[in-house]
């Protein structure tokens, strides 16, 4: 997954679902999220400039988190940096 800021063209920021960002949230919530990172970006502000912290996860959340954590496992190997996305990343 790309990070908000390109690595690589120092004016070009990402949003998105697909985006790597630290903030921990999903779907809809994360490209909005995201899009507010990459324009504190441009701007020149902290990432987290206008963005709400997420509450601790609740007890059933982290239940799944770690669910989804040992599948991932199971199907995929342990996580190896190989610096490339792969399916499960998408999936989970």
């Amino acid at each position: 997954m790309p990070d908000i800021k390109a690595e690589s063209i120092g004016n070009m920021s990402f949003a998105g679902d697909i985006v790597h960002s630290s903030h921990g949230s999903w779907s809809q919530e994360k490209a909005f999220v995201t899009g507010i990172e990459a324009a504190n970006s441009v701007l020149g502000r902290a990432p987290d400039t206008g963005i709400l912290p997420l509450a601790a996860d609740e007890l059933h959340v982290r239940f799944g988190k770690e669910a989804v954590k040992i599948a991932r496992n199971i199907i995929s190997g342990p996580k190896k940096d190989s610096g490339r996305p792969s399916l499960v990343d998408f999936l989970f």
